[in-house]
């Protein structure tokens, strides 16, 4: 198990390339200033969690905008271990419970 904090995940991505984990949390603090970082941000972490073999879990402050900006799109997403998307939540709040031995979601 490791983190990611923030724009890790842009700047340099999980050091130690190859090294296979279980489980990738992504705290990432404000929302997402436009789509286009959002998709970013979701095929990097699609290419991680590929490339270690572990679920990564990513989610933002509900709201936050940073500093003077205007746009802040809450996110939160889950992974699989083959680069599959679980969940990919953009501009929803609510809370996602994932039973990991089941697949099911539960939204709340």
């Amino acid at each position: 198990m490791t983190f990611l904090l923030c724009d890790e995940l842009v700047k340099h991505g999980l050091i130690g390339d190859g090294h296979t984990l279980d489980l990738i949390f992504h705290p990432i603090g404000v929302g997402m200033f436009s789509e286009e970082q959002f998709s970013e941000w979701i095929g990097l972490a699609k290419n991680i969690a590929k490339q270690h073999g572990a679920i990564m879990i990513g989610t933002s402050h509900a709201d936050g905008a940073y500093r003077d900006s205007e746009v802040s799109i809450p996110i939160a997403y889950c992974i699989n271990q083959n680069g599959e998307e679980i969940f990919v939540k953009k501009n929803d709040v609510r809370t996602v419970i994932l039973d990991t031995n089941t697949g099911s979601l539960g939204y709340f």
